[in-house]
């Protein structure tokens, strides 16, 4: 040894201390920690990344927002990823932090299960992932869809920390099944699922696919739902929640075949035989067509944001979900009945699911298309049978709510920990 004073490069520690400053003020403040969380430094840091663009209404989309916002409320660190955004007023409406949502950049329509996806891939997306997980640390990084050619799949590749998957997708399309883009992705699936520290589905349709498709065995943990809003808008006791006559009510996007637009429509004209003052209304995106007598008599009020959605489900008799396939899981369904409306609904094992109870069906199920069954529903719904499951479907729909919901998925996070730190 000379004894020689190394040479420090002033201008490279100067930038080193700017660069961790930059990261700093691009991590959220962790919130006070709740009693839910008992011992201190019980928080984590966790990573939820979604494949579908935020910038487009979708429920995989809410499902990560409202377990973001559910995570930051008991004390955790929560950064989310995807494509797009979802607006700053919505991430403020959840009491989300600008800085906790890092976007992938822009999508490419891609039609998939009776549904058109917007996903984001590419060098530029794949970029963008690397540079969001390696900006912060982890304890765990939690994907949704983890296989969809879009974040989810490039975060799986390149993810070093403790990976959760959730699985949504039933794949009732059997056409999609059988697809070559969901060949592809099963060539690829072995080794990538094998990343997968801990597995769950939001229901048995979607842990049947993954099984199926992808060999995994996951936890079925169903999606979450905050009921407290939904519960405070139930309307006054009445002969009618909407005032002086009944009221039906449909939600998504109307445009899509899937959701079975079409056959609501046949419902509320038949309805209306025996119920002429009947006020059909529809809540979702897309432009009402103004070319038949029969869109007339329906209400169409576009996406509204969730107050007011929310004031609409609660002023509802009944709730119609005629979708023809494609739905792993009805959290509309779980919505209408913590609101207190009646459910009518196609018998999807998606929707089946969520609807019963150990008492049975709470609401009336019909065979997919089946407008003569469905109008039946909605006549014993209207003939006041439906009283007597509201309260019924309430206890139904608590048990998805993200206090229990979010619960089981912390538990989740702790065993990928664990499962990780033993391989």
């Amino acid at each position: 040894m000379t004894g020689r004073r190394p040479h420090i490069d002033r201008n490279r520690l100067a930038a080193l201390r700017d660069l961790k400053s930059l990261l700093r003020r691009m991590t959220p403040a962790r919130p006070e920690p709740s009693t839910a969380l008992g011992r201190r430094g019980e928080w984590l840091s966790i990573g939820l990344v979604c494949p579908y663009s935020f910038s487009q209404p979708g429920g995989v989309q809410n499902h990560v927002l409202g377990l973001a916002s559910w995570l930051r409320s008991q004390g955790h660190v929560v950064h989310v990823l995807g494509p797009g955004h979802p607006g700053l007023r919505t991430l403020e409406g959840l009491g989300l932090p600008r800085e906790c949502f890092t976007s992938t950049g822009m999508t490419v329509p891609v039609r998939a299960n009776g549904s058109v996806a917007r996903l984001g891939f590419g060098l530029g997306a794949a970029t963008r992932v690397r540079a969001w997980l390696e900006s912060q640390y982890f304890d765990v990084i939690h994907l949704h869809e983890p296989l969809t050619p879009s974040s989810s799949l490039l975060a799986l590749w390149n993810a070093d920390r403790p990976l959760v998957a959730t699985f949504h997708t039933s794949f009732e399309d059997s056409a999609f099944a059988d697809s070559a883009v969901l060949r592809a992705a099963r060539r690829l699936a072995p080794g990538s699922v094998a990343r997968i520290d801990e597995a769950v589905a939001v229901s048995g349709a979607a842990a049947e696919a993954a099984r199926r498709y992808w060999r995994v065995d996951p936890m079925i943990i169903g999606n979450g739902v905050d009921t407290g809003p939904l519960a405070s808008a139930w309307a006054p006791p009445g002969r009618w929640r909407g005032g002086d006559h009944p009221r039906i009510c449909f939600l998504g996007r109307f445009e899509e075949p899937r959701k079975g637009f079409a056959v609501f429509e046949d419902v509320v004209e038949r309805v209306r035989l025996a119920h002429p003052d009947l006020e059909a209304v529809v809540v979702g995106p897309g432009d009402p067509p103004d070319d038949a007598e029969a869109h007339q008599q329906i209400r169409f009020l576009g996406p509204l944001p969730d107050p007011q959605r929310d004031a609409v489900l609660g002023a509802s008799d009944v709730y119609l979900a005629p979708n023809t396939g494609g739905e792993s899981f009805g959290i509309v369904l779980v919505e209408a009945m913590a609101a207190g409306a009646a459910v009518v609904a196609s018998d999807l094992s998606g929707f089946r699911e969520v609807v019963t109870d150990s008492r049975g069906v709470i609401g009336w199920l019909a065979p997919v298309g089946d407008v003569t069954a469905l109008c039946r529903g909605v006549n014993q719904a209207l003939a006041g049978h439906g009283h007597d499951l509201r309260q019924r479907g309430l206890s139904r729909a608590r048990q998805f709510d993200w206090n229990c919901v979010g619960p089981r998925l912390v538990g989740r996070y702790r065993a990928a920990m664990r499962d990780r730190s033993l391989r």
